[in-house]
């Protein structure tokens, strides 16, 4: 069976967005198709995957600083 194609046009930033996002011997659609799939995801999927995270230590450490410099101007 023979899919139809489409042509569509693309900004050159969205065209290096999804050529980075490709995999092995991927095609733009097979890229496309899994970013959609992912849009309809449950976000409980993602607890904990900032776990081992250094960004959890910066916000940690960001909260902590905006805390102190507003009980100082008190």
């Amino acid at each position: 069976m023979h899919e139809a194609m489409k042509t569509i046009t693309l900004r050159d930033e969205t065209y290096h967005s999804l050529l980075v996002l490709k995999e092995g011997d991927d095609s733009f659609s097979d890229v496309i198709d899994r970013l959609v799939s992912r849009k309809n995801r449950d976000i409980r999927e993602y607890a904990g995957a900032l776990r081992d995270s250094a960004v959890l230590d910066e916000l940690h450490t960001f909260t902590r600083k905006m805390r102190n410099s507003g009980r100082a101007r008190i």
